[in-house]
């Protein structure tokens, strides 16, 4: 028997309501798959050690058996005010070097933030120095007794230490900067280190940082890592062993 006109034509529009619906599912996912797998993705040149001198030294003297440490960490910065802005996917502690290298990352939405938080006429560019990063160490001056360690005591010092160099990339997403510290060491009275962000434009240690996320404390055991290819590779390629 035929179908009736009428409901043959509702049918039709089903059909391609149907696929409608289901194209636009398949073009959400495959969207969000690109910006897992393609922009988010860090690139290689941020996953290995950036070589300079003292590394160089270091890796010529200890060869593979090279010491690299990390610990667990918040990645993310989560204040209410900067929840997200920034992350370190990153951080290298070389014991024999004294040195640490810290990944920085943050996407196109932070520096949107930035223009908003800070009044500036136009959004900060992408792949260039936004921000001022350091590193923030806070000593314990009575290390033989841990119950003074509150906030304001005056037991506790503060040493702060600027980068010694850095490499930048980017993608459709997020920029990347790779930053070395030399000159790191964890002495007996080092509680904490924080590697600390202000905005370039408007740096004042005094105050707080725009983002601070903790990159070492004293009673957080050490991951050893080994030298992965890219590390040789780019130890090798700078000289190395």
């Amino acid at each position: 028997m035929a179908r009736p006109r009428k409901s043959y034509y509702w049918w039709i529009v089903g059909k391609v309501l149907y696929g409608l619906f289901a194209l636009g599912i398949f073009a959400m996912i495959a969207f969000l798959l690109w910006r897992v797998l393609f922009s988010g993705g860090t690139p290689k040149e941020m996953e290995r050690l950036s070589p300079n001198e003292r590394l160089l030294a270091a890796y010529e003297a200890k060869g593979d058996a090279l010491s690299l440490r990390t610990q667990e960490h918040e990645i993310f910065t989560r204040g209410e005010h900067n929840n997200g802005y920034f992350s370190t996917p990153r951080v290298v502690y070389i014991p024999e070097a004294k040195q640490m290298q810290v990944l920085l990352r943050y996407n196109n939405s932070t520096l949107k933030a930035t223009k908003k938080d800070f009044g500036l006429e136009s959004v900060p560019p992408r792949g260039e120095i936004v921000y001022d990063v350091s590193l923030l160490g806070i000593k314990d001056l009575t290390p033989e007794d841990p119950t003074d360690n509150k906030d304001g005591s005056e037991t506790l010092t503060e040493v702060r230490l600027a980068p010694t160099s850095y490499e930048i990339e980017t993608t459709k997403l997020y920029t990347f900067i790779l930053y070395t510290f030399d000159d790191v060491t964890m002495p007996e009275d080092l509680i904490v280190m924080y590697l600390d962000v202000y905005y370039g434009g408007a740096v004042d240690y005094e105050s707080k940082a725009y983002g601070s996320i903790r990159v070492y404390h004293k009673d957080e055991p050490w991951t050893e890592l080994a030298l992965s290819k890219e590390d040789k590779a780019a130890l090798t390629a700078g000289g190395g062993k």
